[in-house]
């Protein structure tokens, strides 16, 4: 290790920490420092764009400016570091007066792009942030004028193409040459304070749940309300398919920039983001491949979603889905506190509340063993103008969450920070890749609907000379598709803020406020009281002591023996009985009532998930349809037999596999009977229950392939073929839900653009498979909003096409050219 590397390699970390040079020595350990994942990301770029090839791995494993100096002067840096990192560097952009050819979307854009199609568990989301930015009167009237304000948006626009950018209906992105910056104003300045609010309440509710036309280039809403006496509120939304948390911040600092000088010209970018992602796509194939190796390696033990109480509707969700922020900020002083306490014991702040998070939504969750979501922010490109350009950089990290044995606070944060590093090593192999290798595993969808974000080291969401132009923020929300809960830490006024976005609509009553509660109650134990640190963490349950079961009062406890919140199962302790024995499950609601599951030897686990008969067959009966069910235990599953109502049109023609794909939709995967069957009538005793016998033995004889349906339509025969193609499968019967066969969005994406060719129609949409994941529903669905007669045709000749041979089909191409010619002669002569 030369001088000028061991020296270069210590300025870096002294400007990421904001330290003297001095005050660190070779041998402290940088965490404790205040060193965090963010920061270390930061540091890997900064020394890969040096000529150094390191890794986020061998970094985090002794993170000593001594052990780094070893590392990179024994020229061992491993090869299986986290980020999708390269040494591309790009041309100048193109420039010219023509769109783009369509390129790629970036992995998070993709699952953007996939999330806004309805007819998906928790989607029908575009993933946003809005924001409001009040500013006071300045003596002129109004205090942002509207023109400039335009004119700063246009050189914005001009500026970032990920900001005039369309995504195209394939799930492709087209740079546009040109789009004009679209500006509303509303004037308020003439009416009441009630009609005042009465606007900015109707703003905020239409901002917050939009979803930009970026089928269009629609990727930035801006509006402007002039206030009286002279106050502006600025509105403005941002799609992140377009901009991740750090371009958001570059993007602002742009444009107060230009509103602010409106004759500065900017520094000229040398880079775009299509060149980005064309050199990370080229770049570490045998990183990216260790990487999901290790991860495959992991896959039989790894945990899905944290099981949260949920609302399951009676029908899919097609109204707007409805997100509440809950936020609480922390005084700089308390930000002070918190990071001197990590850093004593070893741990970053950011670790310190993901930590927190965890311990309250394992309080909340059926099981303490999850996958939280956590996001990524790696630019990771040897170029000058990497940090200047907006952008979707952004990757993720399933960070296993392991509550199932007792530790105390600070040994808990200590672990969850280690496998946060050891995931983080092999984070070339996305979190998203993981869900897709988990789901094509397990035969569903399988999701991370809880996500922690951590911004700290970004430096502060709006920075003062944002401010100074646009005003102080007074209202910022997010959200995203397939998410519950988005918990977001960042630096907002020399304190820290957190944020919690929640789906409101799809988590039980009372359930988000007790858990934010808690989660405040536990953060600040843990900032006032240094030795809440070496205990566990307890949380209490509210109204706990109000429960009853018939005419008794009851308790219902975890293992360790405390109080389960409402909502949540737990064994139930009876009053006046001995905790010791055998003990029924049960759940408390809201009203302290209880729904009693059943025993040990009725419980199935699914993944890891304990679920009961009960359960299963409330999630069914929430469908309007259903006259009868029945839901037994069957060779270590759950099996359903249901009876829909006699008045109901799936009475006559819904099987099994079809109720099955519809239910999908709308339940969580763990409720999800392995099969169903459907009958008449369901088998009864004398005394009209449910025959159990009779059940078993009608299960025994109905295997899974008996109620296969092969395809019976040449249009059935194009759409078997293409999922059987794309998913390597033979034999696909037309009620086989397209997940449950192996698929994801991927794939997904491939069918869908592989039918819109072969069909010639744009009907064939992602929206239209999801919602209609069988081979059945979806050609019904695509004769419905197409020609039949048109679609059978052009099946038809797909299906003739198809059986045709290379050398059949050249010769055919061939004659066909030859009589055009001829045709064409013919006519010129």
């Amino acid at each position: 290790m030369n001088i000028s590397n061991e020296r270069w390699i210590r300025d870096v970390v002294v400007e990421i920490l904001g330290e003297e040079p001095a005050t660190i020595s070779d041998g402290e350990n940088l965490f404790e420092a205040g060193l965090d994942s963010v920061g270390l990301l930061r540091l890997v770029n900064r020394l890969r764009r040096g000529g150094l090839q390191v890794s986020f791995g061998d970094l985090a494993r002794e993170p000593t400016l001594a052990a780094w100096d070893r590392l990179v002067g024994s020229e061992k840096a491993a090869d299986d570091g986290a980020e999708p990192a390269s040494g591309h560097t790009a041309d100048a952009p193109d420039e010219g007066g023509a769109n783009s050819e369509p390129t790629q979307l970036g992995v998070m854009q993709h699952a953007y792009w996939v999330g806004r199609s309805a007819g998906q568990r928790l989607g029908g989301v575009a993933a946003h942030l809005y924001a409001e930015f009040d500013h006071p009167p300045t003596g002129t009237d109004p205090a942002i004028d509207a023109n400039r304000l335009k004119a700063a948006l246009e050189r914005v626009l001009e500026r970032h193409e990920t900001l005039r950018t369309r995504i195209t209906s394939d799930g492709r992105q087209e740079v546009l040459a040109k789009l004009s910056a679209l500006l509303a104003v509303h004037d308020m300045r003439g009416h009441s304070e009630a009609e005042v609010q009465d606007h900015l309440s109707r703003m905020r509710d239409a901002f917050s749940h939009q979803a930009l036309d970026i089928d269009n280039g629609e990727v930035m809403s801006v509006a402007l309300t002039l206030l009286p006496d002279g106050a502006t509120r600025l509105h403005l939304d941002v799609d992140m398919i377009a901009a991740d948390a750090v371009s958001y911040r570059i993007l602002l600092a742009d444009f107060a920039a230009l509103y602010g000088s409106p004759s500065l010209n900017l520094p000229p970018l040398g880079l775009n983001y299509r060149d980005y992602l064309a050199g990370t796509r080229s770049g570490h194939a045998q990183r990216v491949h260790q990487a999901a190796e290790a991860w495959r390696e992991r896959l039989p033990t790894l945990p899905g979603a944290p099981i949260l109480p949920e609302v399951i509707e009676a029908t899919s969700r097609d109204a707007t889905p409805r997100v509440a922020r809950r936020h609480l900020w922390l005084a700089p002083g308390q930000k002070q506190q918190l990071t001197e306490i990590a850093r004593r014991n070893g741990v970053t702040v950011a670790m310190t509340v993901a930590t927190v998070l965890s311990e309250v939504v394992g309080h909340w969750s059926t099981t303490d063993h999850f996958l939280l979501n956590v996001p990524m922010f790696d630019r990771a490109a040897n170029h000058p103008d990497i940090d200047r350009i907006v952008g979707d950089f952004s990757s993720s990290v399933m960070l296993e969450v392991d509550l199932r044995q007792p530790l105390t606070f600070v040994d808990r944060v200590r672990a969850l920070q280690a496998r946060m590093h050891a995931d983080a090593a092999h984070a070339s192999h996305t979190g998203l890749d993981v869900l897709r290798d988990l789901g094509r595993q397990r035969g569903e969808t399988v999701l991370a609907p809880v996500v922690f974000t951590s911004a700290l080291g970004l430096g502060e969401l709006f920075a003062p000379a944002v401010t100074a132009v646009v005003g102080r923020p007074v209202w910022v929300i997010s959200q995203g598709p397939q998410v519950l809960l988005d918990a977001q830490v960042t630096e907002f006024e020399d304190g820290l803020l957190v944020n919690w976005d929640t789906r409101e609509d799809a988590l039980a009553p009372g359930v988000v406020d007790a858990m934010f509660t808690a989660f405040e109650q536990v953060l600040r134990e843990v900032i006032d009281e240094p030795a809440a640190w070496n205990r566990p963490i307890r949380i209490s349950t509210a109204n706990a002591q109000r429960r009853r079961s018939g005419d008794r009062d009851v308790r219902i406890v975890d293992a360790a023996g405390c109080d389960r919140p409402d909502h949540v199962a737990g064994r139930l302790l009876f009053a006046g009985e001995d905790e010791q024995g055998r003990r029924p499950w049960g759940r408390a609601d809201e009203s302290g009532g209880v729904r009693l599951l059943g025993d040990d030897d009725e419980r199935v686990d699914v993944h890891g998930i304990p679920v009961w008969p009960v359960e299963v067959e409330d999630a069914i009966r929430s469908d309007g349809r259903i006259g009868e069910v029945a839901v037994v235990r069957h060779d270590e599953s759950l099996v359903a037999v249901v009876a829909f109502e006699p008045s109901t049109e799936a009475d006559t023609r819904m099987t099994g596999k079809a109720f099955r794909a519809q239910l999908a939709r709308r339940i969580p995967s763990h409720l999800l009977p392995s099969r169903i069957i459907v009958v008449d009538r369901l088998p009864r005793n004398a005394d009209g229950g449910a025959n159990s016998d009779a059940l078993d033995r009608l299960i025994s004889a109905k295997s899974e392939r008996s109620d296969h349906v092969a395809p019976r339509t040449d249009l059935e025969r194009v759409l078997a073929g293409a999922w059987e193609e794309i998913l390597g499968l033979e034999n696909i019967g037309v009620n086989e839900e397209f997940i449950a066969l192996g698929g994801d969005s991927l794939l997904a994406a491939r069918v869908v653009s592989r039918l819109r060719e072969e069909l010639d129609t744009n009907a064939v949409t992602l929206r239209a498979l999801f919602r209609s994941p069988t081979i059945a529903e979806l050609a019904e669905q695509l004769r419905k909003d197409g020609d039949p007669a048109r679609l059978d045709e052009v099946a038809s000749i797909v299906l003739e096409i198809r059986a045709m041979s290379d050398d059949e089909v050249a010769s055919h191409l061939g004659e066909t050219a030859s009589d055009t010619s001829s045709r064409q002669s013919g006519t010129a002569a």
